[in-house]
């Protein structure tokens, strides 16, 4: 049984329904911090807990507090009459086998089967068959002809159908088609078994028993769910004997201990010994699976001891001896240092822990959905991407995943069609917005993508800097088209273009050219052209950065080097004789700028018409020189053609330093 949707309402910041189209292996959340994201996972793991939180759902606390009062007026059973969670799943080939001989019919593979709570905590299960397919499976079983199905399938209800039926026995028999009479004849009573896939109240205790068994339950892990370093197993093993709601944690030991066949009573006999052995056994057998992922220090191993402390009892007053539990990490990369788990770094508690608390479930066949709250936010990008790989390439591929996240490194954009965009609409002044997931699209809210928009730019750019050739590293947008455009100017005249070795790559202003050459410079050949008004300053830092990154820093040109007669602070439109410029400033602003207007001053152009008429977009100047290139190239200065031609040579020549 897979689970297809999920609609969540009146629940917290959910005011109108919505339906969650869930994938059949991974389905991630995306979205920002008290968007809603964990109020969805909340709601299923409530509907059918494997796990942990047993808590029901609370009218009070929980519906909408601002719709309470008058909703409750306009409805007295508020609580029964309100579904906050309602799961959509579709039978699979198993299910149609299993249930065969219980439910009135076998019910049809795909058939819609819906299981929902309501406040009042009932939680019930019921099918939402279309009425084509039980007419036809009717129609199936009654060895029905073909013409009849399509005539059958034609009415608008179940009643309306066997009425038809028994006209078409009457007519059927009427003109000797006894066979076929005797097929349509038999749909009624076929129709009236498969009634149950059609209106709930159909199907009795013992069915509806037998129907719950196979809706799988939800495994629910959050960073509440960590295990502890210490655990007093004699207070644990008293609170599962009296049934008392366990924390996240708690869970996460009991998990634990049930990978190796045991529980938190089996550690207070005599045995003691045995079942410590038996836990060793079995955290080397959990181990083996979280060293898998876990690439960051393979040179770890998990050991458990134990300790008997006096603790007082405050019922009695009386000390009594509890039996501790003591999770430790032996590090032989450190000499075999032991260290208790709660002191290891944060990323490895939560990847341990989730491997532990999922022991129980991670190699059996049961019915268990995952829902992953925030996973990995405490581990290194690197590790948060094996984790990734982890889910989508083997926890998904055997059970249905969910996860939240806002990380740019737990999102695969190769899989897009996996997200889905959680977004509060809630305003101050409209309380009514509530929460909206949506399919992830460039039309949802732009913090909500802003992680897909992230992890969509690292994986090109990764692929885009380790794929091509040396890298000239740019400003912006418009250095980029000035140099594409000027440089295929000269190619086509016969003159020194920018070599075609080098990969222009926009670095997203001045600021960031120091880090991009630190960084890029280990592992690339870099240049970079650098302008504008902070020249000096940000010249002498990329320089910096390439020196102390191994790259030569005379593959660092400034602008202002290319022609003496250039400002100090020259910016990359200033290897444009003015007149030019200004033609490509007033063709994309519509002005009529000349130069006698700009002051003599020795400052960048740009500078002064700033100072002119206000700020402007440096890109719009630059498509309009890919708008106008012959009527630009027609008239272009000799100066222009000198002064790139110089930049083209300089900046080619650092490709030999």
């Amino acid at each position: 049984m897979k689970l297809v949707a999920v609609t969540v309402q009146k629940f917290r910041n959910f005011v109108e329904p919505q339906r969650i189209e869930i994938e059949p292996d991974v389905t991630a959340l995306v979205g920002k911090n008290e968007s809603g994201k964990t109020t969805i996972l909340k709601a299923l793991h409530r509907l059918n807990p494997a796990n942990g939180d047993s808590r029901s759902f609370d009218l009070v606390t929980e519906y909408p507090r601002w719709r309470l009062a008058r909703d409750r007026r306009e409805n007295p059973d508020l609580e029964r009459e309100t579904w906050p969670v309602i799961a959509q799943f579709a039978l699979d080939q198993s299910d149609s086998d299993a249930l065969a001989d219980v439910l009135p019919a076998r019910p049809m593979v795909g058939t819609t089967l819906k299981a929902a709570k309501n406040y009042a905590n009932r939680y019930t299960v019921y099918f939402k068959a279309d009425l084509a397919d039980v007419i036809e499976a009717a129609c199936s079983d009654a060895s029905v002809g073909s013409e009849e199905v399509a005539i059958l399938k034609a009415e608008s209800s179940l009643d309306d159908a066997i009425a038809k039926s028994k006209e078409l026995a009457k007519s059927l028999k009427e003109a000797g088609e006894a066979a076929l009479a005797k097929a349509a004849s038999g749909f009624a009573s076929a129709a009236e078994r498969h009634r149950y896939l059609l209106e709930t109240g159909q199907l009795d205790e013992d069915q509806l028993t037998a129907l719950k068994a196979r809706v799988p339950k939800f495994f629910y892990f959050s960073n509440y769910s960590v295990l502890p370093g210490e655990t007093d197993l004699t207070r644990l093993a008293a609170n599962v004997g009296a049934g008392v709601a366990l924390e996240e944690q708690d869970q996460t030991v009991v998990s634990l201990l049930a990978h190796a066949g045991v529980t938190p009573a089996d550690f207070l006999d005599a045995n003691y010994d045995s079942r410590k052995a038996e836990l060793q056994a079995a955290a080397g057998d959990l181990s083996g699976e979280v060293f898998k992922y876990w690439r960051v220090n393979t040179d770890l191993a998990v050991v458990f001891g134990d300790d008997n402390v006096a603790v007082l009892n405050p019922s009695t007053n009386v000390q009594e001896n509890h039996r501790l539990l003591k999770i430790e990490l032996r590090d032989a990369r450190h000499g075999d240092v032991e260290t208790n788990f709660s002191t290891r770094s944060s990323g490895f508690q939560w990847f341990f822990s989730f491997f532990a608390a999922f022991s129980e479930y991670l190699h059996t066949s049961s019915p268990v959905i995952v829902l992953l709250d925030e996973p990995g936010t405490s581990l290194h990008g690197e590790a948060q991407k094996d984790f990734i790989d982890y889910i989508f390439m083997e926890l998904g591929a055997s059970k249905q995943t969910i996860y939240t996240t806002h990380s740019q490194f737990m999102i695969d954009p190769t899989v897009y069609e996996k997200l889905r965009a959680v977004h509060d609409k809630a305003t101050r002044e409209n309380r009514e917005g509530g929460v909206a997931v949506t399919q992830v699209s460039l039309s949802a809210d732009r913090d909500t993508i802003l992680p897909v928009e992230s992890a969509l730019g690292y994986s090109i750019s990764q692929h885009l800097f380790l794929g091509s050739g040396p890298h000239l590293a740019v400003e912006g947008s418009s250095d980029f088209i000035f140099l594409m455009r000027m440089s295929a100017y000269m190619e086509q005249n016969g003159k020194t273009p920018l070599s075609p070795k080098l990969a222009i790559i926009p670095v997203g202003g001045i600021s960031n050219m120091p880090a991009f050459v630190a960084l890029m410079g280990r592992r690339l050949k870099v240049s970079a052209l650098v302008d504008g008004a902070t020249t000096d300053a940000t010249l002498a830092r990329t320089r910096k950065a390439a020196s102390e990154n191994g790259v030569d820093p005379g593959s660092i040109v400034a602008v202002s080097e290319v022609d003496s007669k250039l400002p100090p602070t020259a910016d990359i439109e200033d290897l444009f004789a003015a007149s030019d410029y200004l033609r490509l400033y007033n063709w994309a602003f519509g002005r009529n700028v000349k130069e006698s207007d700009l002051p003599s001053m020795p400052v960048p152009i740009v500078k002064k018409l700033i100072d002119l008429h206000g700020k402007y977009d440096h890109a719009l100047p630059a498509h309009a020189l890919t708008d106008n290139q012959d009527d630009f190239f027609a008239t272009v200065k000799t100066d222009t053609v000198s002064r790139f031609e110089k930049a083209f040579e300089k900046l080619n020549q650092a490709l030999t330093i």
